[in-house]
């Protein structure tokens, strides 16, 4: 039992900041009048992100078998939104930078497959 909960608030460490970072950056963008795809798409992939977490963690209790299921597939479509709205952004600046993007993929899927395997 209490090896459940401390994998599950390790996770969350991990995810949550994931999340929230893009969800602040898109914020901020729009905040100053940035609308172009790619800031709408990583906005979007947070809140996707974010709601995938909540159903994640606590709605499991209602119904166990399809919440893990649906809240993968949202952190999915989120992940997939968030790297593919920062890398049409950073085209569309022409700031685009090849290792920012390989690392944000690469803890994407790291994250992803952690989620997986709970």
């Amino acid at each position: 039992m209490y090896t459940f909960i401390f994998l599950a608030l390790i996770i969350l460490i991990l995810t949550l900041p994931f999340s929230l970072y893009h969800l602040i950056v898109a914020g901020l963008a729009i905040s100053q009048n940035n609308f172009n795809r790619g800031i709408k798409c990583m906005f979007m992939g947070s809140i996707l992100t974010m709601l995938s977490l909540f159903l994640h963690f606590y709605m499991p209790i209602m119904f166990e078998i399809f919440i893990p299921i649906i809240s993968l597939l949202l952190w999915i479509i989120g992940v997939i939104l968030i790297c593919y709205g920062a890398y049409w952004n950073d085209k569309q600046k022409g700031s685009f930078k090849k290792s920012h993007h390989i690392i944000r993929i690469s803890l994407a899927i790291l994250l992803t497959l952690i989620l997986l395997l709970i």
